[in-house]
Formats: structure tokens, sequence, C-alpha cells
């Protein structure tokens, strides 16, 4: 069996890659991009055509990590599939009633590419999943809990639009990697999208208290009207560069939570509890040297 994994660049991508080739599978990588970690033997890392055929071995298993929203061209170039399971983002359930313009769009994007994705697989034979991660993590490379982690670090104090008792389920990315490849093996899986929470359901705030922990900081949080909160935030963005919707301060209070028993019981696999771990700067400078 041969995996093909796309978009092997993703934060769950060496996670993955480090599951599979302990099973004993190999494959092909197709990126973009060079690659930044170590890539295990089993794997060939390979460019993606921006145009044709992409042949891969007959009866291959697809994992797919690169956007929804990008995979149907793909797929519609690919040959030798027999097997795809795919990433999605449960934030298609909420963000279609975003306040904000663009997450509205890119909710109906992502919708219309798992029908795009799901019916070409109908029309070719091939056994389809589609799994939704909720907040996905990898302390120190993810754009979620490393966000919050740096604030805490630049500023000592975290703020928060009052009262943040929203509820999350965030996920590890290494949680993500088993359950694609459970997926693979899981009649239930077959032809079905699913939810993916992780391990534990906590308020906002809670969550952000944990990642200070991790970070080395005091779990000091300062809780501000919706008003100020954006205004923070407003200025936090300007000063960094990142790219995140203001819309996310409004969410701090909303409940986005889901019902794990559906994965879980196709899956037959549970997720580790929201205990983050950060490397510490003596752990970084004694994994470069020689």
């Amino acid at each position: 069996m041969t995996a093909v994994v796309l978009g092997p660049s993703s934060v769950v991508a060496r996670h993955l890659l480090r599951r599979l080739a302990e099973s004993g599978t190999g494959g092909r990588c197709y990126s973009r991009r060079l690659p930044t970690d170590p890539v295990p033997d089993a794997f060939t890392w390979l460019s993606l055509p921006a145009d044709g055929e992409i042949r891969v071995p007959d009866g291959s298993v697809l994992y797919s990590l690169a956007p929804l929203t990008a995979l149907p061209p793909i797929l519609q170039r690919m040959t030798g599939i027999r097997r795809m399971i795919a990433l999605g983002t449960s934030s298609t359930a909420y963000k279609g009633e975003s306040t904000d313009p663009a997450e509205r769009e890119l909710a109906r994007e992502f919708g219309q590419a798992e029908g795009a994705v799901s019916h070409h697989c109908r029309e070719r034979g091939i056994a389809w999943t589609i799994l939704r991660p909720t907040m996905v993590y990898d302390p120190g490379r993810d754009r979620n809990v490393s966000a919050i982690a740096a604030v805490a670090r630049r500023f000592g104090v975290v703020p928060l639009a009052w009262p943040a008792r929203g509820l999350r389920q965030p996920i590890h990315a290494d949680d993500v990697a088993l359950a694609m490849m459970a997926a693979r093996d899981a009649p239930a899986a077959v032809d079905a999208a699913f939810v993916m929470p992780g391990g534990e359901t906590l308020e906002y705030r809670e969550m952000v208290r944990r990642i200070m922990r991790a970070a080395g900081r005091r779990p000091v949080v300062v809780y501000l009207p919706l008003g100020p909160a954006r205004l923070a935030m407003a200025v936090w963005l300007r000063a960094t560069g990142a790219a995140y919707s203001l819309a996310m301060l409004e969410r701090m209070n909303t409940d986005l939570a889901f019902d794990p028993g559906p994965v879980r019981e196709a899956l037959g696999v549970s997720f580790r509890a929201f205990r983050p771990e950060f490397a510490r700067p003596d752990d970084a400078r004694k994994s470069k040297a020689p």
C-alpha cells in the first residue's frame, strides 16, 4: 500500500509521516514547498506539478492535509487513488454566521469544496472520509495556541473579551494524524464526514490560562468589554502583522463544542486532554547541537 501525502508542510504532517513510517508504510509527499522537517526515508518529497496528470501507484491511499478548497482540482488530475482521507475544518459550522464577510465567504467555499470532493470520489469509485477537526494545536508550530503563548511571553498578560466562557475542544496535531490512520481501515468511516473534537471541553479562559502556564508565564488575564477588546486586538494585529479576524473576540463567548461520540465510535480512537507543552530554550539548543 502506497501513501500519498498532499500538503506535507502542514502542522499535522510530521506526526502523520512518522506514524506511517513506523507502521511500515511509505510513499510520496507532494508539495509546492521544500521540507522544513526531516522526512522519513520511506517517503519521497516531490513538487506538486502546476499542470498535467499526477500518476501514483494503483491502490494508493491519499492523505490530504492541504486546505480542502485546494483539493478538487488536484483530485481531478490524480490517478491511482482507491482511498482518500482529507482534512476539512469544523469552522464551517459557525463561520457561516460570522460578522466578518471574509469568514462567511470562506465557510461557503469550504462547504462547496466538501461537496465537490465527495462528488468526485463517488464518480471515480474512491472511498472517502473527511475529518473536520476543531482547534488544531502543536505548541510552537500552530497558529492558535502558539499565538496566544506569544502574546503571553511578550506582554505578560492576555486580554480577553469578558467573560470569555465559550467552550473549546482543542485537538493535538498528533491526535489528528492518529485519526487519519484509523480512518483508513474503519468501515464506518467510508463515504462519511465527521467533526473531530479534542479529548477535553473547557472554557476559553481556562484554555488561555493553561497556555500561559505552559509558556512559562503566570496565568494573568485582563477581561475587557467587547469594544475595548477589539481596540486592543487591533493594536496587536497592527504591531505583529498577524492575520486574524476581529470576529474571534465575539467567539470567545460562543460555545464551539461538538459531540465527540460519532467520530470516536467510527474510528475507535480517543484523544488526549488539553495539556500543551512548549519546548524550553535549552531543549531547542540541545536539539541543534552536533
